[in-house]
Parts: structure tokens; sequence; C-alpha cells
């Protein structure tokens, strides 16, 4: 009686084990709408979903990515809500104190759209102030260090919105002269929004870009958070994120 008791309760430990290690070896990520780099009804999730994904794979890891306006998704990994541990794709990880950065998990280049109709003219960020033109941003991104910092002096005149589709509406009737975004977003939106079918061909991205803007996944600041990050950062040492990314771009992109 009592080696069945032992050999059941072996069993029993050694099934609540086996079930911690899954637990501990799935992890959850949240990141926003932001085609064709990551988006719930694309195909992977999108191009940096599909990054971070193999990534985890690579170091042995089960991934749940879950959705929300970036706001939310930050603040669900700062607070550990639904158990999410990291948000992406950000340009840094300092929008709010308590995360650190992985490696890079892509780029993307970062710059302005323009209407054809009335294109601009500019060399640097100051010539932006100095012509006193209206940019449209979108409200809680981060932009490049130099832009931000001249719009925080007031030198550069920004007109927040609430999303990139919104900015290039406002831009196609010349509400705002010019539009801070990704130049593979724009493509993308012209490509699928039904709403700029009679503006797509003088929405331009203009080739001298601000910066090209580094990707990361952001984790939290906590004990959880650097064990995960250093394993996630091995995992992303086996997959190249720049041939994943432009492999599904030119994918979805192909004529």
């Amino acid at each position: 009686m009592k080696r069945l008791y032992s050999t059941v309760l072996c069993s029993f430990l050694s099934l609540l084990a086996s079930t911690l290690y899954a637990q501990d070896k799935t992890v959850v990520v949240s990141t926003l709408e932001w085609p064709p780099y990551t988006g719930g009804s694309l195909r992977n999730g999108g191009a940096t979903t599909e990054v971070v994904r193999q990534a985890f794979v690579a170091a042995g890891y089960e991934v749940e990515v879950v959705y929300r306006p970036w706001k939310r998704a930050i603040d669900s990994a700062a607070k550990g809500t639904d158990d999410v541990i990291a948000y992406f794709p950000g340009y840094h990880c300092s929008h709010q104190e308590g995360f650190i950065s992985s490696n890079p998990i892509g780029s993307g280049p970062l710059g302005l759209a323009e209407n054809t109709d009335a294109p601009i003219s500019w060399t640097n960020v100051d010539s932006l102030g100095e012509q006193q033109l209206k940019i449209g941003t979108v409200l809680g991104y981060a932009n490049t260090d130099e832009f931000d910092k001249k719009v925080g002096t007031g030198w550069v005149m920004v007109v927040p919105s609430n999303d990139d589709l919104t900015n290039l509406k406002k831009l196609s009737r010349q509400r705002i002269d010019a539009v801070v975004i990704d130049k593979f977003v724009l493509e993308y939106l012209k490509s699928t929004e039904a709403s700029l079918e009679d503006s797509r061909a003088k929405l331009k991205f203009d080739e001298r870009p601000l910066e090209d803007k580094t990707l990361y996944l952001c984790f939290r600041d906590d004990e959880t958070g650097h064990q995960v990050k250093e394993q996630f950062n091995l995992g992303l040492d086996s997959v190249d994120p720049e041939a994943i990314t432009e492999d599904y771009v030119a994918t979805e992109f192909a004529d």
C-alpha cells in the first residue's frame, strides 16, 4: 500500500512539475495593430510578430500575442495584466519607466509622407520649423530624438491624430503639410485602405528618411523579465530579423 501511495505521489509530482514547466515556457506579449509589422488579421500576425515568434520558438518557448491599443499594450506589460511580460515593437523601451530592451528585432524606415499636389522642400528637421509646416504625428508614438526635441521646444509644429490612417486622410485633403510615418506602413495603407483609393497616387514617401528605426521587444524590468529576455536574445541569435521582415513584406506586396 505504501509503495502504491509512493508511486501515485511521484506520478502526481512529476505531472505537476511538467505542467509548471510548460507554463513557465509559455510567454504572453502585447502589441498593437500596426500593419504590416503587427496585426491580428495579418498572416502570422505580421512581419515583426513572426520575428518574435521564431525567436521564442528557437529559445524553447511558446508565445501568445495579444493585440491592444498602443498605450494599453505598454500598460499591460508594465502591470502584468493577463500575464503580459513584454510589448513590441518599440523604437526604444523608454515610453515609460520600468522596461528593458531586447536585442534588435528588425528595423523600419521612418520619414515624411507628402502630398504631390503640394510637395514640401526640406533639408533637415530645423527647416521644417523654419517653414512652419504642420506635421501629422500619432499620439503616443516616439519619432526621432531630434524631431521630438524640436516638437518639445515648440520649434516644429505637429498635429497629433489617433492613427496613421487619419493623418493620411488629412494629408490628402491638404489640412496638414506632411506626415511622420514608416515607409512600409504607408505602402500597406495605400494598398489596403479603400478610403485612400482616390488619393493613393499623390501620397508619396520622401526618400530622405528621418531615421532607419531599430525595433525592440520591451521586457518588464523585473527578475522574470530579465530571465526571459536573456533566453529570447539567445533565440534571436539564430534567426535573421531583416530577412524575415523583407521576405514578409515582399510576399504581402507582391504584384
